[in-house]
């Protein structure tokens, strides 16, 4: 199939340096579809329910790679707030630095930032793993439900707060842990996965990571009457 050419004037919209033209170029082949584009905005590849590769040539605002289930993006620049928010399974990767709420309730796939990420990184995260290069701010992994986070760098106050489940490794310095957030001991199954995650993505080890999980202070399951036992659990 011959490529299909989109293309799109981002004139006028929001943000003072979209003001050239963008174009989107698609393609299909053995690997599903392909898509580059050169230029971007709000809430760029976002709800894509299928297998297919997106290049995004620049930067991008909000809420792009937003409620997604398959695509493989990369992105050559840095993105806004809530990048993959929801997304359900595939693999974004970010080339630079990403705005707070990074990840947010993700639930499946890779997302992977090779700068610095803001606050509240992975928030209500329920699966999946988050990938950050470089630093992390504060209260990253807020009620962290499921999932992994690996932050190769430092990350600011109030790590892991009120997480219920799920880990954390953090390579570089912790201003303060969260709420009921606590460190554990890192196991061979734990080296397994961060060698292999950081390998796959091409990204350097800091050095030895820390692991964190939730204390479960915060778990009062056992307190509840045994009909609202039922219904939670």
């Amino acid at each position: 199939m011959e490529p299909v050419k989109i293309s799109y004037d981002a004139r006028g919209l929001a943000e003072p340096d979209a003001q050239a033209p963008g174009t989107a170029t698609i393609s299909h082949g053995p690997g599903g579809a392909t898509a580059v584009f050169d230029a971007a905005e709000l809430s760029i590849a976002v709800g894509i329910l299928a297998r297919c590769r997106i290049t995004i040539n620049g930067s991008l605002g909000y809420f792009g790679c937003g409620l997604i289930d398959g695509p493989e993006i990369q992105v050559k620049g840095r993105v806004g707030w809530s990048v993959a928010e929801n997304m359900m399974s595939g693999v974004v990767v970010i080339d630079k630095n990403a705005g707070s709420l990074t990840g947010a309730a993700l639930r499946g796939g890779d997302l992977v930032v090779r700068g610095d990420v803001g606050a509240r990184s992975g928030i209500d995260q329920k699966g999946g793993t988050i990938i950050v290069g470089g630093n992390a701010g504060t209260m990253t992994g807020f009620m962290l439900q499921r999932g992994r986070q690996i932050i190769c760098g430092n990350v600011g106050g109030g790590l892991g707060d009120s997480m219920y489940d799920g880990t954390i490794y953090v390579g570089g310095k912790i201003t303060s842990l969260g709420v009921d957030c606590v460190e554990a001991g890192l196991t061979p199954d734990d080296d397994e996965f961060l060698a292999r995650k950081l390998r796959i993505y091409g990204i350097e080890p800091p050095g030895p990571f820390r692991k964190f999980v939730c204390g479960r202070k915060l778990w009062n399951y056992d307190n509840l009457e045994p009909a609202e036992r039922k219904l939670v659990l």
